[in-house]
């Protein structure tokens, strides 16, 4: 069968075209299992903990208690700083 030089020039490029457009959807393939992968190896997001709820009772024992451990801080504080100062003072008078 004859075949005129158009129609083999037209096949030809049907044929580039082609190629060209399987090339392309490879790539986008590729780049979209790519992605799939990624998604299904990603860690799991946490949950945010809820905040505990706590009733006027238990706000006012631990306020009571914070209140409590601050004065003991500071009076632990206040000690240390008047113990470092009669060490100074014992040094100065050696």
């Amino acid at each position: 069968m004859f075949i005129s030089t158009e129609a083999k020039t037209k096949i030809v490029s049907d044929l580039d075209l082609a190629t060209k457009q399987i090339s392309a959807l490879r790539t986008v393939v590729a780049t979209l299992e790519k992605r799939i992968t990624d998604l299904e190896t990603a860690k799991p997001v946490k949950a945010k903990k809820t905040k505990k709820v706590m009733t006027p009772e238990q706000k006012a024992k631990q306020r009571e208690y914070q209140r409590l451990y601050k004065a003991r801080k500071k009076e632990e504080a206040n000690n240390l700083a008047t113990a470092v100062e009669l060490l100074k003072e014992n040094n100065v008078s050696s």
